[in-house]
């Protein structure tokens, strides 16, 4: 029986996107901000979102699930789960960015969250679907709740993926360009 990950290669051989060894070093060197986002919001809920939206993908890693959601969840009935996974990956890719540039949590945490908040409300009145509903639900939520711990590399990382959809929400009014990140998506 092959493993997760040799489907996962043969999944993208069939799909014609064979890795280079530069493609391949740069999906490694996001492993762990994947994995950090499992570990930061793969709670029951979001995975039972995910299993309900892609039956027959609950064992997959998480990194997987949220990879496979926001590239097949489009123009489906489950477009909102696609979309807290696109809002998933991008905060991966935004603690990814902020432990590079060894980024850590400012001192307008607040501000970040009320401004997150605010947009995720404006969004929500712009669409017909639960898209905004559900990142308030698992990244904001889970994000002020990592903002206000002791941890530093816990506020680091939740103010970092605010700082991602903070950027994607730019053009409401409000938003501060020290929040600004550069982000590759892919969306």
């Amino acid at each position: 029986m092959a493993t997760v990950a040799q489907r996962s290669v043969a999944r993208r051989q069939l799909a014609g996107t064979v890795m280079t060894s530069a493609g391949l070093k740069a999906r490694t060197a996001m492993n762990s901000s994947t994995d950090r986002v499992a570990d930061l919001f793969a709670t029951d809920e979001v995975r039972n979102l995910f299993a309900l939206a892609l039956p027959g993908y609950e064992p997959y890693p998480f990194s997987e699930l949220v990879h496979t959601a926001r590239d097949r969840l489009t123009a489906t009935p489950a477009h909102s789960v696609g979309i807290l996974a696109r809002e998933l990956r991008r905060a991966g890719l935004a603690i990814h960015q902020a432990r590079s540039a060894g980024q850590h949590a400012g001192e307008d945490a607040a501000q970040l969250i009320a401004f997150t908040r605010s947009g995720c409300n404006w969004w929500a009145s712009t669409v017909d679907h639960d898209g905004p509903a559900l990142v308030q639900a698992h990244l904001i939520d889970p994000c002020e709740q990592l903002l206000s711990a002791g941890n530093s590399d816990e506020r680091d990382d939740g103010y970092a993926a605010l700082r991602g959809l903070a950027t994607r929400l730019g053009s409401h009014s409000g938003f501060t360009s020290r929040w600004a990140l550069h982000i590759d998506d892919g969306a």
